[in-house]
């Protein structure tokens, strides 16, 4: 994959937006049933154990040089314990439309720290890009429902922590990448991270009511472990390696109107003239963003 032409890029990120823009919809699901700490673990072994596999089947299971491991173990702070416990904790107290506006905001986080950190050029094409992104994804989840209320005020701010770790998650990301295999990163984070997890799930784990989780509640784990952590990470660190952090990063701004056109298809949503307006608004931000 390593001469892949920037639109084979694009339309790799794009292909993987539209599988993982069902993750808020499958959390809320998951945590119906499960709690957030005890899904958290089941999650993150689950996927840490395929990390493993794909490392040992790539022969890419190797130590990392000694000044960087440090840098892995920080990592893997940030993907799992801080990351997806803040997310998964957040997503218990507020609506799945909340966390995909929070995550909208990523994209800014990235571009302030790529310029501080990375040496990426904060463009005019890019900043516009940028800010049209987040216009069009409030549009959109006005549209879908958005609840400004104080019921939902805790898990909004545990939100936005989650994503300026994200944001740090994908600056470290982007260095590491300099030296490693996408797989690598990757694997380790999700690996190490999982392992750092367990301590503070365990707990959660032992006292989970086994009897009330269905069907449902396994899909959607095993949906947040495979085609989230798994091929979400993977093709996210992957894109780092090929574009600038920036450009990856405003993607996922792609998200909600996939959301929405699936809940279009399959549930027969309406879809109003404020969504179609959004949705022109993300497409055309992510486009600028890119030509930036």
């Amino acid at each position: 994959m390593n001469n892949l032409s920037k639109k084979q890029i694009f339309t790799i990120l794009i292909l993987t937006q539209v599988v993982i823009s069902a993750t808020y919809m499958m959390a809320k699901f998951a945590l119906r049933e499960f709690s957030p700490f005890s899904l958290g673990v089941y999650r993150f072994l689950l996927a840490g154990a395929v990390f493993a596999g794909l490392l040992l089947w790539r022969r890419e299971l190797i130590l990392p040089k000694r000044e960087d491991r440090k840098t892995f173990l920080l990592l893997a702070f940030l993907a799992v314990p801080l990351n997806q416990g803040l997310f998964l904790y957040g997503m218990k107290y507020t609506f799945a439309a909340h966390g995909a506006l929070m995550y909208a905001a990523t994209p800014i986080m990235v571009l302030l720290l790529s310029s501080l950190f990375l040496g990426e050029r904060p463009t005019a094409l890019k900043i516009t890009g940028i800010s049209l992104g987040f216009l069009g994804i409030i549009l959109v989840l006005f549209d879908q429902g958005i609840h400004l209320s104080a019921k939902t005020i805790k898990g909004d701010l545990l939100l936005i922590v989650a994503v300026i770790t994200w944001a740090v998650y994908t600056i470290i990301s982007k260095k590491l990448l300099k030296k490693y295999p996408p797989l690598v990163v990757t694997g380790y984070a999700l690996g190490l991270g999982a392992l750092m997890f367990v301590p503070f799930g365990l707990p959660a784990v032992i006292r989970q009511d086994y009897g009330q989780i269905t069907r449902t509640g396994i899909l959607s784990l095993l949906y947040l472990a495979l085609m989230t952590s798994v091929l979400g990470y993977l093709v996210w660190s992957w894109g780092l390696s090929k574009l600038e952090a920036t450009k990856v990063s405003v993607f996922s701004n792609l998200q909600p109107i996939v959301a929405a056109l699936l809940a279009w298809t399959f549930l027969e949503e309406s879809i109003t003239l404020r969504f179609a307006v959004g949705a022109a608004v993300v497409i055309a931000g992510v486009f600028l963003t890119e030509k930036g």
